[in-house]
């Protein structure tokens, strides 16, 4: 006796990893739990999902499929933070020497630091005297997120900051500096 089988496609949340134009971020397609996963094609050299909708409308193609909600929001913050470490590991740096200099009414720090996984080197410069207000409070403020950044609140010499690391996001001309752990 041959029993009849009739297949259901699954259905859930699909996940994808894009680009927001400053950093790769891990997101629902849609948030509608109406998604099934319909094939799966190669895009460059990944894979993505193709996903249905309904009557198999092609809704969008992601990188993850999830039928349940609660794993589908883990699966993303698990990937978010992933997603973060990775970008502060790749702008973890070292500082390797430091200088003030004065022009004019001005008062600059300048640091270098040298990344960690790339070598590199990189200089920032932060305002501390200005004859404006505002330019002077803003590179205050830059500084001293800097310095919480390397652990210090406050220095009486910029050597100090010497061998000290972190790592920095850029969000678009911003950047911002945060504390490292390895």
């Amino acid at each position: 006796m041959r029993t009849a089988v009739e297949s259901r496609p699954v259905r859930g949340y699909g996940l994808t990893i894009f680009s927001d134009g400053a950093r790769e971020v891990c997101a629902f397609l849609d948030g509608s739990p109406v998604l099934a996963p319909a094939g799966v094609e190669k895009d460059g050299d990944l894979r993505r999902i193709r996903f249905a909708e309904g009557t198999r409308q092609l809704r969008s193609m992601g990188d993850i499929f999830c039928p349940d909600f609660e794993i589908a929001g883990l699966v993303r913050q698990a990937l978010n933070e992933k997603l973060e470490r990775d970008r502060d590991a790749a702008n973890a740096f070292v500082v390797t020497g430091s200088r003030v200099s004065r022009r004019r009414c001005y008062l600059f720090l300048t640091v270098d630091v040298r990344f960690f996984k790339s070598g590199g080197i990189e200089h920032f410069t932060f305002t501390l005297e200005a004859p404006s207000y505002e330019v002077q409070r803003d590179g205050q403020q830059e500084f001293a997120q800097f310095l919480s950044a390397v652990g210090l609140s406050r220095i009486e010499d910029s050597i100090e900051l010497h061998g000290l690391e972190a790592t920095f996001e850029r969000r678009g001309d911003v950047v911002i500096f945060k504390r490292w752990t390895a």
